[in-house]
């Protein structure tokens, strides 16, 4: 009965420890963590909600101003007010390309699609869910958590 016990206790670790594993790990891992206002008055407004699909990209660059020390992915994050409403944000590293000067592209403010100037893949971003729709990328984009912090401030992390 002993060793039954232990196996399945090695089964729960193993299966459990798995669960907080990026969907493309094959993105390389960076650091990403800064504040956005989404309020009428303040800087990130275009983000504000009942606008329709709308997007914004923060990079070292073209940083978000309530964070003076924030980090920004791989190749930036692009925020996204999806068509249901709610926030999303993804590397701008292109999953088929996987290096940081490959950064995906919009062609305007409120696109619903990103593609990568490099292999032609495109990226379904105004549904929120970063899906790859035309290919040779299979993988959708990497995500990151975006959490409420009261009023229309949002945390943007990893």
């Amino acid at each position: 009965m002993k060793p039954l016990h232990y196996i399945f206790s090695f089964l729960f670790i193993a299966l459990t420890a798995c669960i907080n594993e990026p969907v493309n790990s094959n993105i390389p891992y960076k650091r990403v963590n800064f504040l956005i206002d989404t309020s009428l008055s303040g800087p990130d407004y275009k983000l504000h909600d009942g606008m329709g699909v709308m997007t914004r990209i923060y990079t070292e660059q073209r940083p978000a101003s309530l964070s003076q020390k924030g980090s920004y992915g791989v190749s930036g994050v692009i925020v996204v007010r999806a068509i249901d409403n709610y926030l999303s944000a993804f590397d701008l590293c292109c999953p088929y390309e996987a290096e940081a000067q490959y950064a995906l592209q919009n062609t305007g403010e409120g696109d619903f699609f990103l593609h990568c100037p490099h292999c032609g893949s495109e990226f379904e971003v105004g549904n929120g869910t970063g899906r790859a729709c035309k290919g040779p990328a299979t993988q959708p984009l990497k995500y990151y958590l975006v959490e409420h912090r009261g009023g229309e401030r949002y945390h943007i992390h990893n």
